[in-house]
């Protein structure tokens, strides 16, 4: 995990109410909302804390992707992959009533990023589970297939967790 956190996201968010992912397909659904995004900038949704927003966000972040251009399949796989950790991370230790994603393109990196409101005592860490647990692999998944990662603290009581993904392709779990 990186000391020097990634810079916050500031873009606009799409926001989107359980009226609107609850009986909707997900491809549907992740099309209108990319209806509202401008190409070249960064992607920025807010979700219900909903089981459902896990296939949501992965199925936005595919779209996006699509849309930057990013092609790399390894790329793409680290990217939807961490996605689908950080969002299922924030739904399930913290009681937030939604949560909100980032995605944004560097000259050669991805960043993503996930924030919940917070609301609960544990700061995410790393642990290495043993395969006698069923938990506890989501943040080791996003350290293995990321460049870098990091956790910051709002002053409002909200937790984000960041990940940098190589355009290239190689991960920590590429070395």
């Amino acid at each position: 995990m990186s000391r020097e956190a990634a810079p916050p996201f500031t873009e606009e968010e799409i926001p989107l109410t359980t009226a609107d992912i609850d009986g909707r397909p997900t491809g549907a659904l992740a099309e209108d909302v990319l209806r509202h995004w401008v190409r070249g900038r960064p992607l920025s949704f807010r979700l219900p804390s909903l089981v459902r927003a896990v296939p949501v966000s992965r199925r936005l972040a595919g779209l996006w992707l699509d849309a930057e251009g990013v092609r790399a399949g390894h790329t793409r796989d680290a990217v939807l992959l961490v996605i689908s950790e950080l969002v299922t991370n924030a739904l399930e230790h913290s009681n937030s009533t939604h949560i909100t994603a980032w995605l944004r393109r560097s000259a050669d990196r991805l960043l993503l990023e996930v924030r919940d409101q917070g609301k609960t005592s544990e700061v995410p860490q790393l642990h290495r589970a043993t395969p006698d647990e069923d938990h506890g692999r989501g943040l080791a998944l996003v350290a293995d297939y990321s460049q870098d990662w990091g956790v910051r603290l709002g002053s409002d009581g909200s937790c984000s967790v960041w990940a940098s993904v190589p355009l290239s392709g190689r991960s920590a779990a590429a070395c």
